[in-house]
This record gives C-alpha cells, sequence and structure tokens, in this order.
C-alpha cells in the first residue's frame, strides 16, 4: 500500500538508529572478550581508574554515536518530503560521480602514507582531566568543612539507604516478596502482567539467586528514586523554559551516548569502591533519557486544556499539578520505564568496581569463560528487568478502565 510506504520507511530508519545506538553502547563490553578499538582503550582505563584516558577514549565514541544518530534522524524527518536541492545532485550520474572521487582520494591517500590523523594536530586531554580530578578527589574525597566529603555522602547512602533496602529485601520471606510483585503487577497491568512478573521472580528462586537477586534490586531501586526524582524535576523544568531546554539538549546528548563505563571511573575516584559508585553511575547514565520523556511529556500536553486552565484562573503551580502532570502521566510513566532498564543495565555491570550481587557473577563468568557460573547471573538479570517492565509500565487494557 503506496501510502505506508514514508511511515514504514520511518520505522525501519528508527530501528537502525537505535540499532547504531545500540551497538556502540557494546563497544566497551566487547573489549572484555578481545575485541579492540576505543572500546578496548575504555576499558583498560577502567582498570587503572584513569579517568583522562577514559574520557580522551570515551568522547570519540560520543561523536560517532551524534553523527550517526543526526544522520539517520534528518534522513527519517526528510522521508517522504519533496526532494530539494539541484536537481543534478540527486542523479545516478551524480551519485557516481562522487563514488569514483572517493575513491580516487582514498587511493591517493594511502599512496601518499597519509591515512592517519597527523600526530602535530590532535590535542591530548588526558593530562588535564586527571588534573581536574586529582583536585576533586583532594578537595572533594573528605575533610570538607560542614558537608563532608563525598567519600562520606557514599558511607552514609550505603548505611542509611542501601543496606536497609536489602536487608528489608532479602529478610522478607520469599512467598511475601511473590505476593508484593503480583499485587504492584495486577494494580499497573492485568492478571497476566501479574502472572509474568511472579513466574519470572520465582524462576530466580529456582535458579539459586535470590539473595543476590534482592541485593541488586535494592540497589536497582535506590538508583531509580534518585533518578526519578531529579529527572522529573529538571524534566519539568525544561518543559517550561526552551532557555533551559536548549542549554540541557547537548549536554544530554553527550551523556546519553557516553559508554557506561566511563561513568564508572570518576564515581570510583570520589566515592571509592562499593554499591554507592555503582548507584551513583546508574542515576548519571538513566538521567538524560528520565529527563528528555519527562520533557516532552508535558511539552505535548493539548494546548487547548492549558488554554481553559489559563482562563479559569489557574496559577502556574496548579496548571502543572492538576493539568500537565496528569495529562503527561503516560510519558512520565514511560520515563519510569526507561529509567528502570538503564539503570539496572548499569547496576550490573557495576560490579566492576564493587557492587557485587548478579552483576560479580557475570563478570566473574565472563573473565574466566565459566558459563555455568556467569549464564544463571544473566538469567536473573533478565527476570528481575522483566518484573521490573511489567510493573513500571501500565497495559493498554488498564489505561482504557482508567486504573
Amino acid at each position: 500500500r503506496p501510502p505506508r510506504l514514508p511511515l514504514a520507511r520511518k520505522e525501519l530508519l528508527l530501528g537502525l538508529n537505535q540499532t547504531i545506538m545500540m551497538a556502540l553502547s557494546m563497544a566497551v563490553i566487547a573489549s572484555m572478550i578481545g575485541a579492540a578499538g576505543l572500546g578496548d582503550r575504555v576499558y583498560q582505563a577502567l582498570s587503572a581508574v584513569d579517568v583522562g584516558a577514559a574520557l580522551a577514549a570515551g568522547i570519540p565514541i560520543v561523536l560517532l554515536a551524534i553523527v550517526m544518530d543526526r544522520t539517520t534522524g534528518a534522513a527519517g524527518e526528510r522521508m517522504g518530503a519533496e526532494p530539494s536541492g539541484p536537481k543534478w545532485l540527486r542523479s545516478k550520474a551524480a551519485w557516481a560521480g562522487v563514488a569514483v572521487v572517493t575513491a580516487a582520494v582514498a587511493v591517493a591517500g594511502r599512496l601518499a602514507g597519509s591515512q592517519v590523523w597527523p600526530a602535530s594536530w590532535t590535542v591530548a586531554i588526558a593530562a588535564p582531566v586527571n588534573d581536574a580530578k586529582n583536585w576533586m578527589v583532594d578537595h572533594l574525597y573528605s575533610g570538607v568543612p560542614v558537608v563532608g566529603g563525598t567519600n562520606d555522602w557514599a558511607g552514609h547512602f550505603t548505611t542509611w539507604v542501601l543496606d536497609p533496602i536489602r536487608d528489608g529485601l532479602q529478610d522478607a520471606p520469599w512467598w511475601g516478596v511473590l505476593l508484593v510483585v503480583a499485587a504492584l503487577a495486577w494494580l499497573i497491568g492485568t492478571w497476566a502482567t501479574a502472572l509474568t512478573s511472579v513466574l519470572a521472580m520465582a524462576a530466580i528462586g529456582v535458579l539459586g539467586l535470590w539473595q543476590p537477586s534482592m541485593d541488586t534490586l535494592s540497589q536497582v531501586l535506590a538508583a531509580l528514586v534518585v533518578t526519578l526524582v531529579v529527572g522529573f524535576a529538571v524534566g519539568i523544568a525544561a518543559a517550561r523554559s526552551r532557555r533551559l531546554e536548549a542549554v540541557l539538549r547537548p549536554v544530554l546528548d553527550v551523556f546519553q551516548t557516553m559508554p557506561q563505563f566511563v561513568y564508572l571511573i570518576p564515581v570510583v575516584a570520589l566515592f571509592s569502591v562499593g554499591r554507592a559508585p555503582g548507584v551513583a553511575a546508574a542515576v548519571i547514565y538513566a538521567l538524560p533519557a528520565v529527563i528528555r520523556i519527562t520533557t516532552q511529556g508535558i511539552k505535548q500536553v493539548d494546548p487547548s486544556a492549558m488554554e481553559s486552565a489559563r482562563s479559569l484562573g489557574a496559577t502556574s503551580g496548579q496548571q502543572l499539578r492538576q493539568v500537565q502532570l496528569p495529562l503527561a502521566r503516560p510519558a512520565l510513566l514511560l520515563a519510569a520505564n526507561q529509567g528502570v532498564v538503564l539503570v539496572l543495565a548499569v547496576v550490573t555491570i557495576a560490579a566492576l568496581v564493587g557492587s557485587g550481587a548478579l552483576g560479580y557473577d557475570v563478570v566473574t563468568g565472563l573473565a574466566k569463560g565459566d558459563l555455568a557460573t556467569g549464564l544463571p547471573a544473566g538469567v536473573a538479570i533478565v527476570c528481575l528487568g522483566l518484573m521490573l517492565d511489567r510493573v513500571t509500565q501500565p497495559t493498554a487494557r488498564r489505561a482504557r478502565k482508567g486504573a
């Protein structure tokens, strides 16, 4: 059906765009099994806690992601639109000419021995970044008057937040946890949602990984709460201020395309090893997506509803609480859902900086090539992700019922 072709092409380009982003995000993880390139440099920098080297290798990954994201995004936006530019540039002869010129330049460059970027044109950022990191560690790690240092914050967060949540989950009877999961999934979705969530949690018990799974779940919940509180607040502010949104956009682009491993290095330097730095890295990694989705959800509220509220004399705060937030509820729930997925992804690899739990088994199994250790832990992580996805994403049936 011809009318559907432009829409189908846009969906295909969106799939291509997401594939590119996911492939780049795997660049560092693939280095753990022998893949070379930028990912290997980031991984080696993580092993040496070298923030400068990690950032120097992470920035090119970000730039590659931005170029590919913008290219596929622009192609998707122009799909189905009228062609622009000189007609001769859109002909087959023009494309053939571009191909010939490209091949000629490539051959000439190889013959001249100039394939590699000139060393004199490079800028070394590793040393300045490490100097800045050392200054922050010297002045912020401990001994800060009144507020204490980042190491103190990490200790307090572990003692007063992570430990109680973990102990509560691990000490609770397994059937009690299943009942709570079933109740939440039933309230959010349907009986099928509840059954899927319960079966996913039951599979974790069958695998014999209940205790480490509850440890991982405690870290995810703590990171998710911080992510949603900060993400919703910043997203709402950005939706109500075009200037703030414009300032945040390039920052979010960088943070959303930076490899997860890069975030682990500065947080280890500031918070030492343990569960707290893993949670901090997860929050930083998940925030951009939550902020973006929240901002778009608030901005896409029906203008007529906002105009009606203003005509009735509603204040700015009343408009936000009584109109924008209720109408943007699907977007806010989607933001929470994406926050769960992204937080879980980083909490898992945070085992490299001492977070332990399921991530430790996955990393150990990968390092030793021990499938019997890594695979069950990986399956348990999938089950946790499946359960969390179900209890944070309402089904269409419940949405129609107004639940």
